[in-house]
Order: structure tokens, then C-alpha cells, then sequence
């Protein structure tokens, strides 16, 4: 187990499982329906039917298990919430940037959900920034943009 699946969580009925799908680098992408394409950091790829609750990983077709995968693509799309417990510095930051939904946060107070107010589309630039007059005309932003999922070079008004 990594720091940071062990700073993500402190209760017994959050597991390994869990600390995985929210701490690894895992791409999820719409195939159509509730069918989702699960990238992880190591580069393999998984299709997960999520109405259906199963995986092509060996974790789920061998040991029949709730695999890292369903779970990611659950806390992905809001269809689970992400307990209380866990501590947001800990959750992978692209959670949920790829799928139409938002993932949502468990309330600590009776049990309802609350909405996470991350804001992943905010407009703030890195402290490092080097977009400027060289690139203000093309598609392309500086390393430090792009790095931090920006897909255009800031303009003056950022």
C-alpha cells in the first residue's frame, strides 16, 4: 500500500479496493450507455459495464471481486459517493475529469450526500505559466498549462 492510500482512509469498512480506485491514475472514458473504458497508470485497459457490475480484469473474472475498476468508475460518475473518511489531497486530481457527471462526497452529518465543490474546471493557471505573447495566437499552451490539463494558452484576462 502507498502513503497515500494509507492517508486516504481510516475506517474499517473503506478498503484497499476503495483507497486504490480514489489514489491510482486511472483514465475513464464513455463508451455508451453505462459502459466505460478504465485506463489505469500502468497502462492497462479494462472495459466495465457498470449497470451490470462487471470488468474484463483479472481481479473480478478470477476472484469475482468488486475490482478497483467498478469502483472508480462509480466514484467517477457520482453513482457512489466518496466516503467522508478520505482525505481529498489523497484522491487522484483527474477523478471523474473525463465522464459527463460529478462525483459527489459523502456528509458527515446523518448520512446525506452532499455535492463536491471542487471546481474542476477552473480557470486558475499554475504558479509556473509561461503562456505569454509567444504563444497568445496558437492552439497550443506552455508545459505548465497543458501538464495541468489546460488544452489552450491563457490569455491576457487570466
Amino acid at each position: 500500500m502507498t502513503a497515500n492510500e494509507t492517508d486516504a482512509y481510516d475506517s474499517t469498512d473503506f478498503d484497499r479496493r476503495d483507497a486504490r480506485a480514489l489514489t491510482e491514475y486511472m483514465t475513464v472514458l464513455g463508451e455508451g450507455g453505462d459502459v466505460y473504458s478504465v485506463t489505469t497508470e500502468s497502462g492497462s485497459e479494462y472495459a466495465v459495464d457498470a449497470r451490470e457490475g462487471r470488468c474484463t480484469c483479472p481481479d473480478h473474472q478470477h476472484r469475482g471481486a468488486r475490482c478497483k475498476h467498478l469502483r472508480r468508475v462509480a466514484f467517477a460518475t457520482g453513482a457512489e459517493p466518496i466516503p467522508a473518511v478520505v482525505d481529498p489531497g489523497a484522491v487522484d486530481p483527474d477523478l471523474g475529469a473525463h465522464v459527463d457527471a460529478t462525483p459527489r462526497v459523502a456528509a458527515t452529518d446523518g448520512g446525506e450526500l452532499l455535492e463536491d465543490d471542487t471546481d474542476t474546471d477552473t480557470d486558475d493557471r499554475p504558479a509556473d505559466c509561461g503562456c505569454g505573447a509567444w504563444n497568445a495566437d496558437g492552439p497550443l499552451p506552455c508545459w505548465p498549462c497543458y501538464r495541468d490539463g489546460f488544452d489552450e494558452p491563457a490569455t491576457d484576462d487570466e
